[in-house]
């Protein structure tokens, strides 16, 4: 069979515009994005070039003026006083400048000193007011003593102080050594003598032997990059070829917190990591801008070569995010996208009034059709079109309603559902099932339909069987027919049901509880007790419809059914108000007390049954289950009764009349009352021929 789908109209219409508003809105966004993204990139690459080219000039132009210092102060004589002029000089014009040393060919030591540059604990305690310099004298490595000269900015001496010597030879050190070689050097990064801080010295060789040095330390060397952005999170960092960081926009991050100079590798800055990793491995180049993926963000990073310095060499590196260029136009697609969003729902909002005015009517009649197919017919229906073919339409199902509003009054409306959502079909025949059947009377029904009016009766009637229809379906049942006073339901069937002697036991304990009920509350109203009694029985039947093409009922046949109505007269023999079979005892599982009754063999029967009476439910779940428990005190004679019915059955009377004595008073028991009875007919015990199978002679 081909399928056809089903659209409804008011989706369909709204449907179809939103997919080509959407497929138009997004293939704008997409294509202007993508431009927009490529050129933004474009950009920033180029600012990212520029602001390494900058950068890099700013600090050949913050090293270049000392190497030209470096040159001319080599040339110049090196006498006693002759290095403090041109050094104090160097000092006042290049503000990085920390210190100018001379090293001497014996190991003296000549030195002018920024004093602010220094830390407190190198600088004799005996500082005049005004000193902003210092000549520091150590006449020879082996010297025990110093000489410091306090100065001020014009060079005039302010005082004297001699302090211990706790250097070492400065022969030694690494820019002293590297001045042999001919021409000016900028040594590499090492820990400045008496300032303790790490940073790089500018030397050159003595024309006499020696060498003269000014020293610059790491955090001024990268102090220009505070505050220079290339976007709002981008950075711009000087490193060393060897990944050393000499500078940084941070200028504490460009050391670690012990005073030490840290590196690239060891930053806690993933773009700085992410950006040697690239430069170590090869990928990254001077002169380039990459793309590379941070944190799963893209970034653009960058680097340039600083000229002048000869080994090792030094770089510009500049990292940013991609978003910090493409935000502003992530920006304006998200409010276009926000106003087209706006636009479709003010579409949306006028294409569904009008199509709501079309299909309203349709889905109204269409809820409607499908109540109907449900049975829900209690609800009229309310509709007022302006269009002709729905009005009529409408009138027709008013009509149709309540046709078969009045028809299901006479139809089980639970069991038509049932039939349909098994998918049965409207024809004679049935199939063999195993099922529960269980069938209720009223004891002593006839005498007092006898004594009353019809219309009372009538009345009292309709309010049983509601009742008692309402609980019984309730718990599953599907009520197969009413029968005078008798009402047959059965389980299983049309519904599956695995549970059904579960469920039957369970619908017996309910409706006695409710009929119990209802005694009392027509006692209350002046009107006879309705004692019912039940009988279930679980057995293979052959169920479904039957009767002529024009007329159909849906019932269960078998001898089974027939069981299922003896045992519940058999109530009338043993005083009992439920019994079951033992089938059903079986199915219904351990949650139910029992106690045997009788073997019976029914007439017309081959086999004897095994009668029991349902006592009750074993264990209560909740509150609401405790008028359902067995009583306690016939649950305390069980075991002395279930003894006594074993001995009867095995032709012990004597034996059975001690056990019955326990089992309880006949004069409150009628079943104990029946048994002791049957006993004191045999005296003597069992006759010849005896058995202890009960024949049923009548229906």
């Amino acid at each position: 069979m081909r399928l056809r789908p089903r659209l409804n109209f008011t989706i369909t219409i709204l449907t179809a515009f939103s997919i080509v508003f959407l497929v138009a809105g997004m293939a704008v966004v997409t294509a202007f994005r993508q431009a927009g993204s490529r050129a933004a990139e474009e950009t920033a690459a180029r600012h990212l070039g520029a602001a390494a080219a900058t950068t890099a000039a700013s600090a050949r132009g913050m090293i270049h003026p000392l190497l030209g210092h470096a040159a001319v102060l080599a040339r110049m004589p090196m006498g006693r006083d002759a290095v403090l002029d041109p050094a104090l000089a160097v000092l006042l014009a290049e503000p990085p400048v920390i210190a100018v040393s001379a090293v001497l060919p014996d190991g003296t030591l000549e030195q002018v000193l920024r004093l602010s540059a220094l830390p407190e604990a190198a600088i004799p305690r005996s500082v005049p007011a005004g000193a902003g310099f210092a000549l520091r004298r150590v006449p020879a490595p082996q010297a025990a003593s110093e000489s410091w000269t306090f100065l001020d900015a014009e060079g005039a001496v302010l005082g004297d102080a001699t302090a211990p010597h706790r250097g070492s030879d400065p022969r030694r050190l690494s820019w002293v050594l590297q001045a042999r070689e001919p021409g000016v050097h900028i040594s590499t990064l090492y820990e400045l003598p008496l300032v303790g801080r790490p940073g790089l010295t500018v030397g050159n060789a003595l024309p006499g032997g020696g060498a003269i040095g000014l020293d610059m330390a790491l955090a001024d060397l990268g102090g220009f990059l505070t505050g220079q952005r290339v976007s709002q999170h981008g950075e711009t960092v000087l490193f060393t070829e060897d990944g050393v960081l000499l500078g940084h926009p941070d200028p504490s991050k460009a050391l670690l917190p012990g005073g030490g100079w840290t590196t690239l590798a060891r930053s806690d800055d993933v773009a700085l990591e992410a950006l040697w990793r690239a430069y170590a491995e090869g990928r990254l180049r001077p002169g380039e801008t990459q793309r590379l993926p941070i944190n799963g963000q893209p970034y653009l990073v960058h680097l340039a070569m600083v000229g002048d310095f000869v080994e090792p060499r030094v770089l510009v590196g500049v990292t940013a995010p991609l978003d910090d260029f493409t935000a502003g136009i992530e920006a304006g697609i998200r409010n276009g996208t926000l106003m087209a969003l706006a636009a479709l729902v003010l579409g949306l909002g006028g294409l569904g009034v009008v199509a709501w005015r079309v299909a309203r009517p349709l889905g109204v009649l269409t809820r409607e059709a499908e109540a109907i197919r449900r049975l829900d017919l209690a609800q009229p229906l309310r509709l007022e079109s302006h269009i002709t073919e729905v009005e009529r339409l409408a009138d027709a199902m008013r009509g149709m309603k309540s046709a078969l509003r009045l028809f299901s009054v006479y139809v089980p409306r639970d069991l038509v559902r049932k039939l349909m959502a098994e998918g049965a079909e409207a024809e004679l025949g049935g199939e063999r099932r195993r099922l529960t059947v269980m069938f209720s009377d009223v004891q002593g029904f006839t005498t007092i339909a006898e004594r009353m009016d019809p219309e009372a009766l009538m009345q009292i009637t309709s309010t049983y069987f509601q009742a008692l229809t309402e609980e019984l379906l309730a718990n599953q049942a599907t009520i197969d027919k009413y029968i005078g006073d008798a009402v047959m339901a059965i389980w299983n069937a049309p519904k599956r049901d695995l549970a059904h002697a579960l469920h039957g036991c369970r619908a017996a304990l309910e409706a006695r509880a409710l009929t119990r009920r209802l005694e009392e509350e027509f006692e209350a109203r002046g009107w006879p007790r309705l004692h019912t009694r039940f009988g279930v029985h679980s057995g293979e039947a052959v169920v479904g419809n039957v009767g002529s093409s024009d007329r159909m009922s849906y019932t269960a046949i078998g001898s089974m059914v027939n069981i299922a109505s003896r045992l519940e007269g058999m109530n009338k023999m043993y005083g009992t108000s439920i019994l079951v079979s033992e089938q059903t005892r079986i199915g219904a599982g351990s949650g139910f007390v029992f106690r045997p009754v009788d073997l019976v063999l029914p007439k017309g029967a081959q086999d004897p049954i095994e009668v029991h009476e349902l006592l009750g439910l074993a264990h209560a779940q909740d509150a609401t289950e405790l008028a359902l428990l067995a009583d306690s005190a016939v649950l305390r004679c069980l075991p002395a009764w279930e003894e006594a019915v074993l001995q009867w059955r095995g032709g012990q009377f004597a034996r059975a009349m001690e056990a019955l004595r326990e089992a309880g008073d006949p004069a409150r028991d009628p079943l104990v009352a029946a048994y002791a009875g049957r006993l004191a007919r045999y005296p003597d015990g069992p006759p010849a021929g005896w058995s202890p199978v009960t024949r049923l002679d009548s229906k």
